[in-house]
């Protein structure tokens, strides 16, 4: 169950990042009370320190679920 959810969520990640790359604009949060946007013409440093941040963050999952499906890893544990 984990496993189906690191992949989705790492796939997700890895999309949403590709798109937000594409288009040139990445939601990162907020600020007050206004979407905290950055484009990578206004603010192109945390456009892209963001845009890794989810491409990393979607390979990390991605990876993580390859592994414990290949049993090098063990899976998360819910209590």
């Amino acid at each position: 169950m984990t496993t189906l959810f690191k992949f989705i969520f790492g796939i997700g990640l890895l999309i949403y990042a590709y798109r937000a790359y594409v288009k040139g604009e990445v939601r990162a949060g907020r600020k007050g009370l206004e979407l905290y946007t950055p484009t990578r013409e206004d603010n192109p440093v945390a456009f892209h320190f963001f845009v890794a941040l989810y491409l990393f963050g979607g390979f990390a999952l991605l990876i993580w679920g390859v592994l414990v499906l290949a049993g090098v890893a063990e899976p998360m544990r819910l209590n």
